[in-house]
């Protein structure tokens, strides 16, 4: 049902919205290929920005994170039983094993205040938390919040706004910024809430790499009622230097050093963006 629902929503939308980008508001905008009749995977000329059309406000996305959303184990609330087992493991079963993207972070910025943007119920922070960083994690869905803080004792918050200017050594963000109709909210929260020579590290679907460019639109993260932003290095590299963040890429598997977009080889499914405050 909530499928037939939002390709009505599509089929809707499409007669009435413009194709502008939802980022820089520019009309030139072409389609590079169309989803289940209903979408567009389409590219803006002028930011370079690979978008969803028809595009959600931000009102529709508040709503459907807060009532809506479900990803299973990413999250699913735990029973209280469970979370030994996860905490013993990891958060494997939730597949938010930090082993991996601790190794890089730790490497840049091995301590400091640290925000998880958009935690869900906290799993990464804890980890971060277990690693020695002072860390808290900001979400949108309120029941999220407030399993981690019970259950968990993680200091998350369902209000950006209300965290200090300035306040961060670091700002990690895995798989979040794909979830948001126009990146511009995201980004200035970054450039607010980092200090100056701190460090962002945002972790996306590659929407650029090997597999994304050989299965179009079918690529599996690419667009979808979820995922309404197909991100790549290219815009980054392109946007980012203008809210005042020097950058590095790489790609997974993760086994080179992350290098200026010029020299970087960015072929993997997962796009790291290492972003340093000036």
């Amino acid at each position: 049902m909530d499928k037939a629902l939002f390709a009505m929503k599509c089929m809707w939308k499409s007669m009435v919205q413009r194709s502008d980008c939802p980022y820089c508001h520019s009309p030139e905008t072409v389609g590079l290929g169309r989803k289940h009749y209903v979408m567009q995977l389409r590219k803006c000329c002028a930011c370079q920005l690979r978008f969803r059309f028809p595009t959600d406000d931000l009102k529709e996305n508040v709503y459907f994170y807060q009532e809506r959303y479900h990803q299973s184990t990413v999250t699913d609330l735990p029973f209280e039983a469970e979370l030994s087992n996860h905490i013993e493991n990891k958060f494997k079963n939730v597949g938010r094993d930090l082993t991996e993207h601790l190794k890089t972070i730790q490497l840049i910025a091995p301590t400091g205040n640290l925000l998880d943007y958009g935690c869900s119920w906290g799993y990464c922070v804890y980890q971060f938390r277990e690693a020695g960083y002072a860390a808290r994690g900001f979400e949108i869905s309120k029941p999220r919040v407030e399993y981690g803080k019970s259950a968990l004792g993680l200091r998350l918050t369902n209000d950006v706004s209300s965290l200090p200017d300035r306040s961060f050594d670091v700002i990690y963000s895995a798989h979040c910024l794909e979830h948001i109709p126009n990146p511009d909210i995201p980004i200035k929260d970054f450039q607010r809430l980092l200090k100056p020579g701190g460090h962002l590290f945002l972790y996306v679907p590659n929407c650029a790499g090997v597999e994304a460019e050989k299965a179009g639109v079918g690529w599996g993260p690419m667009i979808g009622e979820k995922h309404v932003l197909a991100l790549t290095a290219s815009f980054f590299d392109f946007n980012l230097p203008k809210y005042g963040f020097r950058l590095k890429f790489a790609s997974s598997p993760y086994d080179i050093e992350p290098k200026e977009y010029a020299k970087a080889i960015l072929g993997g499914d997962e796009l790291l963006v290492i972003g340093t405050r000036t």
